[in-house]
């Protein structure tokens, strides 16, 4: 077996096993190993060999369960792993900020009234995490379909037989250069963030209060308008959500390409535009935060702390964080542009290693 042979039995036995569930991969992987050596003694060609196997899809659901699901194989170890993630760091942030809230307002009830919050939030995750899992796995019904049709029409007359398509290996993509490779850890740490921050800001956003000293008490004091957060958080929350979908549906990716450039742009754009609404179109601060700390310090106010109040603009410091999460979204799909056009794009394109 050739260099080039080689290559193409890994090409297609990473095409079958990666539709299939993780502890199955290894096993199946050394199967096909041994079939395909063994075919390749009898045919004239690899090629030969791949093509009577047929189409990397259609042979890998041999090893899956043919029933209807909601999630299929492919999509579940992820999204068993992924969901146990988000239950836990839902559950510690909801049960710290209660506990948190309740010891500032001196209320044993209000750190108790945090096993209903941790219910409903732990019931919202699950149907968040299960939802883009799901669409995922329809959209990828679509997906196929439309491969097909593309496949018909730009093949017609080669890998067609009575009108009839059959499979080649000229099919089978390259295997994803590592450079192309999404880290895993960087999509799991950025969906924990997005997680905790949603539920801080949906059932405690008061934990982003500050809070000052005077003599020998402390004093709580809001710097968000949570007088008009029932208005303000919707945005935040869908910001969150499209962010949350975009860093899953890396994760299931796995590597850059085209549909995660896209949903880079698309996704980054629309939370750059719910960010501009929540900073600069709703009243985000506090619009008492000066006159109550200048009540809190009292004669204690510090030079340094006049000089902060002196120098206080809410529309400042929104356009300072608008132009901080616009240069950190700029990064990402910059980030996600330059790898799929650089390395993601080859893996993409059949026949691209001739």
């Amino acid at each position: 077996m050739n260099s080039r042979e080689k290559e193409l039995m890994e090409r297609y036995i990473y095409q079958v096993v990666r539709h299939l569930p993780r502890e199955q991969r290894q096993e199946v992987s050394m199967e096909l190993q041994e079939l395909i050596g063994d075919m390749r003694e009898t045919e004239p060609s690899m090629e030969a060999v791949l093509t009577k196997l047929g189409d990397p899809r259609e042979f890998a659901r041999k090893y899956q369960d043919g029933s209807r699901c909601l999630i299929g194989p492919e999509y579940f170890d992820t999204y068993i792993w992924l969901l146990k993630i988000v239950l836990v760091c839902t559950a510690v942030t909801v049960l710290i900020a209660s506990a948190v809230q309740g010891f500032r307002e001196g209320s044993v009830m209000n750190a108790a009234g945090g096993v209903g919050n941790l219910f409903s939030s732990c019931i919202g995750a699950f149907g968040m995490v299960t939802l883009l899992f799901a669409l995922m796995e329809r959209g990828k019904i679509q997906l196929d379909k439309k491969q097909e049709t593309q496949w018909r029409v730009q093949d017609l007359g080669d890998n067609f037989a009575g009108g009839k398509k059959f499979w080649t290996p000229d099919y089978l993509s390259p295997i994803p250069h590592k450079k192309a490779l999404i880290s895993r850890g960087d999509c799991i740490v950025s969906i924990v963030f997005t997680v905790i921050f949603g539920i801080l800001l949906i059932f405690a956003p008061s934990f982003f209060d500050g809070v000052f000293k005077n003599g020998e008490e402390f004093f709580p004091l809001q710097i968000l308008n949570l007088a008009q957060w029932d208005q303000i958080l919707p945005l935040f929350v869908l910001s969150l959500a499209i962010g949350l979908a975009d860093d899953i549906f890396r994760l299931i990716a796995g590597y850059y390409n085209k549909a995660v450039m896209a949903s880079s742009i698309v996704c980054g754009s629309l939370q750059l535009i719910l960010t501009f609404l929540a900073l600069k179109v709703f009243p985000f601060w506090n619009p008492d935060f000066g006159e109550r700390l200048k009540e809190l310090l009292g004669d204690q106010m510090s030079p340094a702390a006049s000089l902060f109040l002196e120098k206080w603009d809410g529309d400042l410091v929104s356009d300072a964080l608008l132009v901080f999460f616009a240069l950190v979204t700029a990064a990402e799909i910059g980030t996600a542009v330059y790898k799929t056009l650089r390395y993601g794009v080859q893996a993409e394109v059949p026949g691209s290693h001739r």
